[in-house]
């Protein structure tokens, strides 16, 4: 007898069920790797408690009433006798197995950490014996198995999470990953107690993610190799492991972990071993691109800081973008602001259709030459990382780093200053940088990093927004000759504080094409409605008449929640199972790639006069029904603006907005929500006092007229909505957002009802679609709506006879309501305001 067996024979308390299987047992579990000192059995059994009350009491060091077990494992020395280590427990007492599971049963309910029980009634390896395991969810499954399957150090004692080998991995659907996700994230809430702030916690777990990434390549290579990411017999044992990888693994890719917070798990050994259970039996190296990437999509968003403008890309964007790219094999791409690599990774994919017979390493080897990215945000860069390696790529240039201010890359970030990133490299820049009104680069760093788009004439230096800014650092890091493509506001490129950008653009970008990006696209973010820009770099400005195309989908496949949009069939009503993604087939269509091509060509000069660049403005399909109206009915038209250049009709502006604390009196104050069904609906909480309505009228009248048409100029659904004041209802004050348009006398066939009823035809109110561009969250159409066209009547009896409807109910109501009033006055009660009374009711000074 060799000196384990013979320290286990002294320990056996005698007879023969402790000689001919406990002693066996017990040295068999130490020839798996099993220590001695882990295990108690014999004269010293285990004792488990037989109540809760005998619980409470072992926990309190007093002596208890319990089941005593013939041999207990725990996971490791240090913790042997400490109930919250113990592992699992072999029962060799009872000779009928039914007894022997009653008794198991027990034991679990008295000890609650326990994973596995086991009934053995011989020692032969290959005699049968009862298992009994303990769920993640709580709940006890019996396997029948033979000794030889007991676990051994290293592995996990639940056979479900002991997948040792990368065959044995389970490739899970998108729907099953995001599932996984959402519910390992909502783990780490519940259980570490160490990492506690939200963007650690996400952190941390994208740490976890790259090393399984690792795992399962490195598994991947040597199929006969276990994977390392794999759960032990105990948390500890698995959190020790998982950390020892996790240290080397960071050497390897130092420009991914560059902080000091990288250098180490900080995890809980009890949140290490939650999160590699969940992970370890998934494969993710052969998950496709897309199903990861709208899986970490849950990471992103939830790392994502709104305030400071980052939104995640949505799939149907990034696929349009790289396609209008059109990249090819010479080309060196970056994306100063790669987030989650959304627009790399479809580079890859791109260049992998396009080259169809290149394979996963030429793939490789292609990105490691031509594919760059900078991600301010480290989680940012983990994720883009890990996608790039399920895509084939070590990802090995894409880093962490401030792509605005590169002043500060020689001592924050100087793996940005060894020439990969230098400008002028690039041919391509494809990109969605951040964007927001309140973000914005000071001028003191625009200043020292040489970045000039917003300075004044002499060189004056002002804050401006980051969207813009990364449009120069994309002008800064192409060739002359190379693209960009930017998603960024369309507010940049309509609205009055921008029309300095047409200008610094002009000699430096052409633009080629521009892709209305519906707005269902970030809805789930912001209000921002966005367009991308497709820009080729240029020495000087090119001479002559390019064109611009203009792209305006409506539609690219999802909700603003997320979730797919399909096409309804127009006859049943029914959805149908094909995606509504009209945003893929205009790209497709600009490609030639169907027939007709659905876009307007529009020259550069026409552009740069009008300074708008906006898909939805240059989308005459918006007039289409105006052209039919006066074709139908043999009359010309006009423009809103030549009748204002005519004299024929005159047009005002909104008097203000008093403030909230301002509204006590008893002249309406009218918004532009309260213009419903061409009337004004008088809200009777937004009544102004007289000296307050004349401080915004600057009169002592308010400058409106019976039968003014008045009607938003800005709003964020009203705009096309019309109402005419009836005489005695001109004694309000309208907000700034209004106009008021009014016929001038003797205007010939023109009168205030001929007016609205041109107004009021859907050929005329469609027009306002293409004018009413966005503008933060409120649509605006600025002096645009000049260009609305009108039917032009050829008489005043045609236009009588047009608009007879309106002049007869509009009188009649007027009528009405002057006699409403006058006896509602007769009667000698005071009324309140919503019933009329006060509404345009003149004042004494009238």
């Amino acid at each position: 007898m060799n000196d384990i067996g013979r320290n286990i024979h002294e320990r056996l308390k005698g007879g023969p069920e402790q000689t001919k299987v406990v002693g066996p047992l017990v040295e068999y579990l130490i020839g798996q790797g099993w220590s001695h000192g882990q295990i108690i059995f014999g004269k010293k059994e285990w004792q488990v408690p037989k109540t809760p009350s005998d619980q409470q009491r072992r926990e309190r060091n007093r002596k208890f009433q319990g089941f005593p077990v013939d041999i207990a494992v725990f996971d490791h020395e240090e913790n042997v006798g400490d109930p919250r280590h113990l592992l699992f427990i072999i029962e060799c007492k009872r000779p009928e197995e039914t007894s022997g599971i009653s008794q198991l049963e027990a034991y679990f309910v008295g000890e609650p950490h326990i994973q596995l029980g086991i009934w053995a009634n011989d020692a032969d390896p290959s005699a049968p014996s009862v298992y009994i395991y303990r769920r993640s969810d709580g709940r006890l499954l019996l396997k029948r198995g033979r000794i030889n399957d007991l676990p051994k150090p290293g592995e996990a004692i639940r056979p479900e999470t002991r997948r040792t080998c990368y065959e044995d991995l389970i490739r899970p659907t998108e729907r099953i990953f995001r599932s996984t996700i959402k519910d390992l994230l909502d783990k780490i809430v519940m259980v570490d107690t160490v990492v506690t702030r939200r963007e650690e916690q996400l952190d941390q777990l994208c740490n976890l993610l790259l090393l399984k990434l690792e795992s399962d390549k490195q598994a991947k290579a040597n199929l006969a190799e276990p994977v390392f990411f794999r759960p032990m017999e105990s948390d500890k044992r698995t959190g020790d492991a998982i950390r020892e990888r996790y240290g080397n693994f960071v050497y390897l890719y130092p420009d991914t972990f560059t902080s000091p917070q990288d250098q180490a798990l900080r995890f809980t050994d009890k949140t290490l071993a939650a999160c590699v259970e969940t992970l370890s039996s998934l494969c993710l190296i052969e998950l496709g691109v897309s199903t990861v990437s709208v899986a970490f999509q849950i990471l992103r968003s939830e790392a994502l800081k709104q305030g400071e403008g980052q939104y995640f890309t949505p799939q149907a964007v990034i696929e349009a973008g790289v396609r209008l790219m059109q990249i090819k094999w010479d080309d060196i791409v970056i994306d100063p602001a790669c987030g989650t690599g959304g627009f790399l990774i479809e580079t890859m994919l791109e260049i992998r259709r396009t080259y169809h017979h290149m394979d996963s390493e030429g793939l490789s080897k292609w990105a490691q030459t031509h594919v760059f990215g900078i991600e301010k945000d480290p989680i940012g860069v983990k994720l883009t990382k890990a996608i790039m390696q399920i895509a084939g790529d070590g990802s090995a240039h894409c880093v962490r780093g401030d792509s605005v201010r590169v002043h500060h890359w020689g001592t924050d970030f100087p793996h940005l200053a060894d020439g990969r990133f230098r400008d002028g490299r690039y041919t391509v820049v494809v990109t969605n940088p951040p964007f927001g009104q309140n973000l914005k680069v000071n001028a003191s760093d625009l200043r020292l990093s040489g970045l000039d788009i917003g300075s004044r004439e002499g060189g004056i230096y002002r804050d401006i927004e980051i969207g813009l800014v990364f449009l120069q650092r994309a002008w800064q890091l192409l060739r002359v000759g190379g693209r960009v493509g930017i998603v960024l506001p369309e507010t940049y490129f309509f609205s009055a504080n921008y029309a300095f950008l047409f200008d610094w653009i002009r000699p430096r970008l052409r633009p080629l094409a521009v892709v209305n990006i519906p707005m269902e696209a970030f809805q789930g973010f912001c209000r921002a409605k966005t367009n991308f820009y497709v820009f080729q770099k240029i020495e000087e400005e090119i001479p002559g008449e390019q064109q611009i195309a203009f792209l305006n989908p409506q539609t690219c496949g999802i909700y603003k929640n997320g979730g797919v949009r399909f096409k309804t069939d127009p006859e049943s009503g029914r959805r149908t199972d094909e995606i509504d993604n009209e945003l893929a087939d205009a790209v497709a269509a600009y490609l030639g790639e169907q027939v007709p091509p659905a876009q307007t060509f529009v020259s550069s000069a026409r552009v740069f006069e009008q300074k708008v660049l906006v898909p939805t403005y240059y989308d005459m399909r918006h007039n289409e029904g105006i052209h039919r109206v006066a074709s139908d009915h043999g009359i010309g038209i006009v423009s809103i603006g030549q009748l204002l250049d005519h004299g024929t009709i005159m047009v005002r502006e909104g008097h203000g907005s008093p403030s909230n604390d301002q509204r006590s009196g008893n002249i309406p104050y009218v918004k532009v929500s309260d213009i419903r069904a061409l009337r004004v609906n008088v809200n009777p909480t937004n009544l102004v006092t007289r000296g307050v309505a004349e401080r915004y009228w600057k009169s002592d009248r308010s400058g409106l007229a019976a039968w003014d048409v008045i009607t938003p100029n800005r709003a964020s659904s009203n705009i096309g909505e019309f109402a005419i004041l009836l005489p005695g209802e001109e004694h309000i004050v309208i907000t700034r957002e209004i106009f008021a348009f009014r016929v001038v006398e003797d205007a010939g066939a023109w009168d205030p009802f001929y007016l609205l009823w041109c107004l009021c035809l859907n050929a005329v109110r469609d027009q306002w679609r293409r004018v009413a561009l966005m503008q933060t969250n409120r649509e605006d159409c600025g002096f645009r709506y000049r260009e609305i066209m009108l039917p032009d009547p050829p008489n005043l009896e045609w236009a009588r006879k047009r608009s007879g409807a309106f002049r007869r109910y509009f009188t009649a109501l007027s009528e009405s309501r002057r006699r409403f009033v006058q006896d509602l006055k007769e009667d000698g009660f005071d009324y309140i305001a919503s019933a009329g009374t006060n509404h345009g009711a003149p004042s004494p000074a009238d």
